[in-house]
């Protein structure tokens, strides 16, 4: 009885089949946004992303729903993955896609997508979102 006690927390734990997308799941904030490849070599280059004011925060949910919040605008819709992020929105009746490579290194994610016009390839590295610690120690 314990067995299948320990069974049934695991199967309900999994959002997915698929082990990759359940390690995408959560709140991500973005550290950096890096652009390389540009034909236009000026357009190359690193930001640094501080969360103050505003942020680029991803947050992926089990339910396949997400939200992006980039700078002080925000998306919201639905997300899949296999071999690539798709992150889907409807926009007055007709779904449009963004599709990103997913890797990772060490606990960030990197979220990389091209643009077949600039010849840019656009990362955006994506660190665990932490909770504030709303302890005081005295």
């Amino acid at each position: 009885m314990l067995f299948l006690s320990g069974l049934v927390i695991l199967i309900s734990i999994s959002c997915s089949e698929d082990d990759r997308s359940d390690s995408l799941i959560g709140t991500w904030v973005a550290e950096s946004i890096v652009v390389t490849g540009c034909s236009d070599e000026s357009r190359n280059g690193t930001e640094l992303v501080e969360c103050n004011d505003s942020c680029y925060r991803l947050v992926l949910e089990c339910s396949g729903d997400y939200s992006f919040q980039r700078e002080f605008s925000s998306e919201v819709g639905t997300w899949d993955a296999g071999d690539r992020l798709r992150l889907c929105q409807d926009e007055e009746g007709e779904i449009l896609c963004e599709e990103f490579n997913i890797d990772f290194a060490q606990i960030n994610l990197i979220l990389s997508s091209d643009s077949t016009s600039s010849g840019c390839v656009t990362s955006f590295i994506f660190a665990p979102e932490v909770a504030a610690d709303t302890t005081q120690t005295q």
